[in-house]
């Protein structure tokens, strides 16, 4: 009880004190000299109801009403104090009757005195209202006109003229006076024209007026659309990045109060115009965006991601690609889509060596452009790959040294299609001995306030395989692909986005190659074959005949991606994540972390791991047993030596950087180191690697 006390004295108290600041700031009338008293009192008495010291609380109530008499106090003062009488009586002592005469006296001195809800029960509450009743309304009751203007908005409501409804009833009220019924009838007009918020303010008057006009009905009716407006007003969640500083929101032109930012922002269905200004890091930083919405939708809007039509997957790319922190503000404010039209062209020479005898020249080319606004996309690449290789494997199962040039196009473009975007591409390859052409579509949308982006992508392979100088119409394999690319790309906050999703590809046909020939062996020597066996240590143990490889005709293969990356002010890392199964029992895993900083704003240096392990297919050997029988030799029906398929392991350290030489013309040198290990290959045992690219990019806006 002691601890109640203490808390009502808490509560009670001060709010005596602005009761009586609110008397003397009312208007021209003053605040009567015992006003203090008469409030204290109440607050002492309310403290002894709570301790259930009923008699003691409703003397000292008496003692201060005769206090009260007359101009020693306010009539409100005087209000209170029955009203408190009336909470002891009928709560405290259960005497109903009694309560309800105080409460008439309460009325009587102060019509528009309510009973605090802290202290009602539903028997108070019904006997405040029947005292409310005898004494009769506050406010007077509507006249015959004002029920007749409202009857005539209610026609205009019925041909869905919400217009002419507010004229009406705002014209009536503005020459009579408001009342509850009208501002009621008001409120459905304006909801009814999508003025959400103007009708929650008026339902709330018609709410406070019904119970001062004793209209039940109405007041129950505008209750009911109160809680119908809260469930269909829209709200703005603002996301706002905690590198920024000295942030201004802005909805609509008006400046939303700092402390209403982090809470939703009611708004009317439509659209929205959301500014944002201020500094991420040393950096001034702005946003603007425009948001459509419909009733009852709650949208979250991250001032970090970019104007509308941007998404997370534009965001990410852009931020990657950013060279200078203009660069990088350039990819916040408009959400990975640069400027208007950007055209993008670009030069590369890559260069791979090994220690298995393996050399790669491949000059590329590239080009694309771009125009957010308009909604899309277009580009091209044309690659040459100049291979020359003597790797022992090769040599040993197919030929000497040979030298091989590839040529490889591609061409692709997106496009908007409402909240869609559709994307289309094809490409050819062309070898001395392989022919590779493929089409696809992808599909993708923003969900969430472009939170959320899921993508779906299709392409078809036609392959064709063959043997070098061999004219298709001699010899020729044809291979059927088809892949599936499904993903979402999610914002997890203004600065983290992760991307999840899976690959399926059903390839039907031989791909086996048609010049590899696969040693065979006893089952005898075929034990005493090492790990990395040399030619001279193969031909020594090996049968005299070697069948051409044979792999199975259909492959499907199955992999589940995820994709982490995290931007700091001056840093980017990104983690990446590859699971593979397919269904010549392989299974692979590969990991590759990269990390990105900005030395300054024309250069950035990156680093490069890469792991990843993978098992054998299931028809693997190191070394294949044919076994005779009568008829002669049989060999495995499967049979290959491409070191691909073998189990292995590999591991890939690089460091990249990125000058601007200038303002739309930058330089990109990459170099990585490759290790590879064979865990059950014949030939070969491991491969270091050294990969490099040059590149030269023009960017012009």
């Amino acid at each position: 009880m002691r601890r109640a006390r203490q808390l009502i004295r808490a509560f009670l108290l001060p709010a005596a004190v602005f009761a009586l600041v609110g008397l003397t700031d009312a208007g021209p009338s003053y605040a009567g000299d015992k006003d203090a008293d008469g409030l204290v009192a109440v607050a002492e008495a309310m403290n002894e109801f709570v301790e259930g010291k009923y008699d003691k609380a409703l003397s000292r109530l008496d003692t201060a009403l005769k206090a009260c008499k007359g101009k020693a106090c306010e009539p409100s003062v005087r209000a209170e104090i029955q009203m408190a009488i009336g909470v002891v009586q009928g709560a405290g002592k259960k005497k109903l009757d009694a309560a309800k005469k105080a409460f008439e006296s309460a009325l009587k001195e102060d019509a528009n005195v309510k009973l605090d809800k802290q202290w009602a029960t539903k028997e108070l509450e019904k006997t405040f209202t029947e005292a409310r009743q005898v004494l009769g309304p506050a406010r007077p009751p509507p006249t015959k006109q004002q029920m007749a203007s409202v009857t005539a908005a209610q026609g205009a409501l019925a041909q869905k003229d919400w217009s002419g409804c507010m004229q009406t009833l705002i014209a009536e009220m503005a020459t009579s006076s408001e009342f509850a019924a009208g501002k009621l009838m008001l409120a459905k007009c304006q909801d009814a024209g999508g003025l959400l918020l103007e009708a929650a303010a008026d339902a709330q008057i018609a709410a406070k007026f019904a119970e001062e006009e004793n209209n039940a009905a109405v007041g129950e009716e505008a209750k009911a659309l109160l809680e119908k407006l809260q469930i269909d007003t829209p709200t703005i969640t603002l996301q706002i990045p905690s590198s920024w500083s000295e942030v201004e929101i802005k909805i609509d032109g008006v400046v939303v109060p700092a402390d209403k930012v982090k809470q939703p922002i009611p708004h009317n269905p439509g659209k929205a115009t959301i500014e944002a200004k201020g500094k991420r890091g040393k950096f001034p930083t702005q946003y603007k965006s425009t948001e459509a919405f419909d009733r009852g939708e709650q949208i979250t809007v991250n001032v970090d991601q970019g104007n509308a039509g941007g998404n997370n997957s534009a965001v990410f790319q852009c931020m990657q690609a950013a060279r200078t922190p203009a660069d990088m503000q350039r990819c916040i404010d408009t959400g990975g889509k640069g400027r208007g039209f950007t055209l993008k062209a670009g030069v590369e020479t890559m260069f791979y060596t090994d220690t298995l005898s393996t050399t790669v020249v491949s000059p590329a080319a590239y080009i694309s452009g771009e125009n957010p606004t308009a909604g899309w996309q277009v580009g091209g690449s044309f690659i040459v790959d100049v291979v020359s290789t003597a790797s022992p494997d090769i040599v040993a199962t197919a030929s000497r040294r040979w030298n091989e040039r590839r040529f490889a196009g591609s061409l692709s473009g997106d496009f908007k299609v409402g909240p869609a975007k559709i994307g289309l591409n094809g490409a050819v390859s062309v070898e001395p001995d392989y022919l590779a052409r493929s089409v696809g579509v992808a599909v993708s949308t923003d969900l969430k306030s472009k939170m959320v982006t899921p993508t779906l992508a299709y392409n078809v392979g036609f392959d064709v395989l063959s043997r070098a100088g061999t004219p298709f119409e001699v010899f020729r394999e044809d291979i059927l692909r088809h892949t599936i690319d499904a993903g979402v790309s999610l914002v997890i906050d203004p600065s983290t986005i992760v991307v999840v999703g899976g690959t399926a590809e059903l390839v039907f046909g031989d791909t086996s190659k048609p010049y590899r020939h696969i040693p065979m062996f006893t089952q005898a020597t075929a034990d005493r074959v090492p790990l990395g066996a040399t030619r001279q240590v193969v031909s020594q143990n090996r049968l005299p005949f070697a069948p051409l490889e044979q792999l199975p005709t259909e492959r499907s293969r199955f992999a589940l991606v995820g994709r982490a990356a995290k931007r700091f002010e001056k840093t980017t890392i990104r983690g990446d994540e590859r699971v593979y199964v397919d269904t010549w029992g392989q299974m692979a895993s590969t990991t590759d972390a990269r990390f990105f900083f900005d030395v300054n704003d024309d250069l950035r240096l990156g680093s490069h791991l890469r792991f990843n392990i993978q098992s054998s297919v299931d028809f693997w050997k190191r070394a294949y047993v044919a076994t005779q029988s009568a008829t002669g030799w049989n060999v495995p029906e499967f049979r290959s030596s491409d070191r691909e398929l073998g189990a292995l392991m590999g591991f890939t350290l690089g460091a990249n950087a990125r000058y601007a030489l200038a303002r739309v013309l930058s330089a990109q040198l990459q170099v990585e180191g490759l290790y590879n290990q064979y865990f059950d290959h014949i030939y070969v045992f491991n491969r270091f690697g050294l990969f490099t690219a040059v590149t030269l990019e023009l960017e012009v806006d």
